[in-house]
């Protein structure tokens, strides 16, 4: 449902025009988490995001009372609502209840059979409305808001019978209204034509069956606009609506659409090298396609707000108000070079993918990419971020760089990689916490950041399992002298999560010991210490989900015992060089050992620091979030590398 009257309020898709509307009763609604004016942009934007307005103004001066937000994720027929709000005064007179359908019915034009949604536990207002309309608590969500608050999960199947049932099955056959048989020009599967007058003749109808009223006139009081309502009243899935057929009728909503769609009309044409003389008189329709690609948006934008089988966007090319008019002609005003075009947008909405068109293919996932731009040693450089983002397109999804001020954003989307240094006291840590919470796969995982980043449950994990390493003990401030007898020097002490060559120290002497603890045990009550194994490099090999990736070398720093040297200013560094080979080529037991210690950690992504010495392989770490640098482990596979985990991530999205 695009649009609907209550009083002087109507339900509609939201435009720009909106924003200050929206942010204005975000404010006035909610003291946290809040929506940002960014946010609501990016949602109008966003394909998988759609936003209704309760609107109880005018075309020229639009007055927000309320809006509902639904999600749409790749991949489940699950969709989310996201947020609905209703301002004060409003409250009590229905917005709720008809945003909350309105919502349903777009969520079902997606093909979704259940709807989710979040809500504050102390929130009875909201818990009695959704309550009201079939949802029903499946989980707690204790600590789930910014403040601290309790929240509750609840669910509604929007199809009677299972949940997994599709749309298809559970509503049987869908149908097609046209005014005599000899109407039907087209040819389509799947689907029933009938007669209106058969149509109107019937005693009852099916319950969430799709129908699609062609009828040649939607007038008022029409046989046309008599088969949408009485479709409505049967709880069936008509497009148009009957108030579709009103909205086109009103002057209001109509301006609304010029305003809106006119600079988007005139865009396409100046992006293709056209001048307003060389528009066309008219842009058709059909089911949110239009045969002409450079209209695309604009279709869309147009079906979003009326939606009718066919629209006709009449141009006035002499006005820069481009757009004179929007109609819903029958499907007998149509020429036979644009019937193929209509057939195939039909095809398309009865397999419920209403937007497809051409080859261009709709992304299958939306992807974020945690980030933060003014990091020194990002896990990845911005050429590699970059490979991420082509990688995930690659794949047919999208991917997003964000940062830590999105923290409020992440369940906007499908997936989350992490690419900045992660810590367990830290934004990054909160990130993968709530992306599992929210049933979003995430890597790195929470579990693998808390069982790499401490070097504590790392040394005791690798002992445990007789995982070849380096001798090894953990100690605190009362075994410093013990500790200084049963270890020869030079040794490696560490505190429990440095990265990065950070928080580690070569200890020469009992002595030395003793002084640089001293002073490490100030922000640590336990520490790490290591045997010094000597050598010019250290094998980093990449697993991903069980499997080896990449293979490389990472030499020392000149004149210096670690990868990376940090200068005394604390901010300057050098590095060593590196080289990566081709797995197979990298020595078996080196693979064999880090692989064997990735599978303690789980089955993410990860790095594993081997020395190879004339004992055997010995891990040094095992890392959660480990590099992937441009032309450094991509050497061999190149964008495969990217392509290799854009892919494990988007293999764990749920499909419920």
């Amino acid at each position: 449902m695009t649009s609907s009257q209550t009083n002087t309020v109507i339900i509609r898709a939201a435009v720009r025009a909106d924003l200050d509307g929206l942010c204005a009763l975000e404010t006035g609604n909610f003291e946290s988490d809040l929506i940002s004016r960014a946010s609501f942009s990016r949602f109008l934007r966003q394909a998988s995001a759609r936003l209704l307005v309760a609107d109880a103004g005018d075309a020229d001066h639009p007055e927000i009372v309320g809006y509902g937000l639904l999600l749409l994720r790749a991949n489940t027929v699950t969709a989310r609502i996201y947020s609905l709000a209703i301002a004060k005064d409003w409250r009590g007179k229905g917005l709720g209840t008809q945003l909350l359908a309105g919502l349903e019915n777009l969520a079902m034009d997606a093909g979704c059979t259940r709807m989710r949604l979040e809500v504050r536990i102390t929130n009875e207002t909201a818990r009695n409305l959704y309550g009201r309309h079939g949802y029903v608590q499946i989980a707690d969500l204790p600590g789930y808001y910014e403040d601290g608050g309790d929240g509750i999960r609840l669910e509604h199947a929007l199809y009677d019978g299972e949940s997994t049932v599709t749309p298809a099955v559970a509503t049987g056959a869908p149908l097609i209204l046209v005014d005599r048989l000899s109407d039907q020009r087209f040819a389509v599967s799947g689907a029933r034509v009938m007669r209106v007058r058969d149509y109107l003749a019937l005693d009852h109808g099916v319950r969430n069956r799709r129908v699609i009223n062609l009828c040649q006139s939607y007038e008022y009081l029409s046989r046309g606009y008599y088969c949408s309502l009485l479709a409505a009243a049967r709880a069936e899935r008509v497009i148009p609506e009957a108030d579709v057929l009103l909205d086109l009728n009103w002057k209001r909503l109509q301006k609304t659409a010029r305003s809106e769609l006119s600079p988007q009309i005139i865009e396409a044409l100046e992006k293709s090298g056209q001048t307003l003389d060389q528009a066309p008189d008219h842009i058709d329709v059909y089911f949110g396609r239009t045969a002409n690609k450079k209209f695309r948006q604009i279709g869309e934008r147009a079906f979003d707000q009326f939606r009718c089988p066919i629209l006709r966007l009449h141009l006035n090319p002499q006005d820069r108000k481009i757009l004179r008019e929007i109609e819903a002609p029958s499907l007998n005003q149509l020429d036979d070079s644009n019937l193929a075009e209509f057939e195939a947008a039909l095809r398309a909405y009865l397999r419920g993918r209403v937007r497809k068109q051409g080859n261009v293919t709709p992304p299958t996932a939306l992807v974020a990419i945690l980030h933060d731009p003014d990091e020194v040693l990002p896990p990845s450089d911005k050429e590699a971020l970059a490979n991420f983002v082509q990688a995930a397109s690659d794949l047919g999804a999208k991917a997003e760089l964000i940062t830590a001020k999105d923290f409020h954003h992440l369940s906007e989307f499908d997936a989350l990689l992490i690419r900045e240094t992660t810590a367990l006291d830290h934004h990054t840590y909160r990130f993968a916490k709530r992306a599992v919470k929210e049933g979003i796969p995430v890597i790195d995982d929470p579990d693998s950041m808390l069982r790499c980043t401490n070097k504590v449950y790392l040394a005791e994990l690798l002992r445990t399992h007789r995982i070849p390493a380096p001798k090894s003990a953990i100690f605190d401030k009362r075994r410093i002298a013990e500790i200084g007898q049963q270890f020869s020097f030079p040794s490696v002490l560490k505190v429990p999560d440095g990265c990065f060559s950070r928080g580690v120290r070569k200890v020469k002497s009992p002595e030395h010991l003793n002084e640089v603890a001293s002073e490490m045990f100030k922000n640590s009550e336990l520490l790490v210490i290591q045997e010094y194994v000597e050598t010019t490099f250290d094998w980093r090999i990449g697993v991903l989900g069980g499997e080896a990736i990449f293979a490389s070398r990472y030499f020392m720093a000149p004149g210096h015992w670690q990868i990376v040297k940090h200068e005394d200013d604390g901010k300057s560094f050098e590095e060593g060089g590196f080289e990566t080979l081709p797995v197979e080529q990298a020595p078996a037991d080196i693979v064999a050992t880090a692989l064997a210690s990735a599978r303690l950690m789980g089955d993410g992504l990860y790095g594993v620091d081997v020395k190879e010495t004339p004992h055997g392989p010995m891990v040094i770490e095992v890392n959660d979030n480990p590099n992937i640098d441009a032309g450094v482990e991509d050497v061999v596979l190149g964008m495969d590398l990217y392509r290799r985990i854009i892919a494990h991530l988007l293999g764990k999205i749920a499909r419920p």
